[in-house]
């Protein structure tokens, strides 16, 4: 999973090292992107984890969700790319939003799982 996340990463650091030229396309910034984007929308299946102390994000089931929604944007952002369509700009804001926010997700349900085998102390002087 970690391997899949960084390749995410570095994929993006490609994409603005390979700008756009004004009035057409550049082979390597869709060559990297379109890995960035399909990498980051693996991540959430390659992440998961099971067992009964596994941190909400890394479940089977939630990341199965956010793989899923990722792949649903993407594709979105996909037909909006061929078709030339009007909403094209948006598609790859929200996939781009959604693929930032998820690894955060995570870090924050990890931050605030209990430990596995630590006792939750309640104070009795309520």
């Amino acid at each position: 999973g970690r391997l899949i996340l960084v390749a995410g990463g570095a994929a993006g650091i490609l994409v603005a090292a390979s700008p756009e030229p004004e009035g057409g396309g550049s082979l390597a910034h869709a060559f990297w992107a379109t890995f960035g984007l399909l990498a980051m929308t693996a991540w959430p299946l390659a992440a998961r984890r099971r067992g009964d102390d596994v941190p909400l994000a890394l479940r089977p089931a939630v990341s199965a969700w956010a793989s899923g929604v990722q792949l649903a944007l993407l594709l979105w952002f996909a037909a909006e790319l061929v078709a030339g369509g009007g909403q094209l700009g948006l598609a790859e804001r929200v996939l781009g939003a959604v693929q930032a926010s998820w690894p955060l997700a995570v870090v924050v349900t990890v931050a605030l799982a209990p430990v596995p085998g630590q006792q939750v102390k309640v104070p009795l002087d309520r």
